[in-house]
């Protein structure tokens, strides 16, 4: 991060805490927080820039824009602004099989850090089966290792098999003259 010496806040969580305590599905993770530091809306996949297509360059992600404008406009009265209930399902405490996830997730972080990655990776394979969804999970352990040699499958074969790294976002069309 102080290489790039981004003009922006940035967090870099080395311990997934965040992913934890907010029940991310993936990183990078955008959370809507005002300016009281409650969380508007909860962890989501979405860029302000999105490609079209591979072969295209990126562009700006119109409808997401528009939302983040609106709510800059209108605060906790934006269409974009999610209810408490809403917000306090996506915050929920971990089902026992979620908690004994991450503890097979951080021992396998624990792991590779002391310098033992070859130990680490059964740990991080038990997560895996723990929570198949679970996109931190898996992008971590192959990032500390090779996803086809210590876990036999690779990003495409994991989303046929489970789905996309990113939950739909929900955005309604802004009301007309909105």
């Amino acid at each position: 991060m102080e290489a790039a010496n981004p003009g922006y806040v940035t967090l870099l969580d080395t311990a997934h805490v965040v992913s934890e305590l907010f029940s991310t599905r993936n990183v990078p993770a955008t959370i809507w927080i005002d300016e009281t530091g409650r969380i508007i809306r909860p962890p989501e996949g979405v860029y302000a820039r999105i490609r079209p297509s591979r072969e295209a360059d990126p562009v700006p992600n119109e409808k997401y824009l528009n939302a983040v404008r609106d709510w800059v406009k209108n605060g906790e009265n934006s269409i974009y602004a999610k209810q408490e209930s809403a917000l306090r399902e996506k915050a929920r405490k971990p089902t026992p099989e979620e908690a004994e996830a991450m503890a097979y997730f951080r021992l396998g972080v624990y792991l590779h850090q002391q310098g033992h990655g070859e130990a680490a990776i059964p740990h991080f394979k038990r997560a895996q089966e723990l929570k198949p969804d679970n996109w931190n999970f898996k992008r971590q352990a192959w990032n500390l290792g090779d996803a086809e040699r210590d876990y036999g499958t690779n990003f495409r074969d994991e989303a046929q098999k489970h789905g996309p790294a990113y939950d739909p976002i929900d955005l309604p069309d802004l009301p007309e003259g909105g």
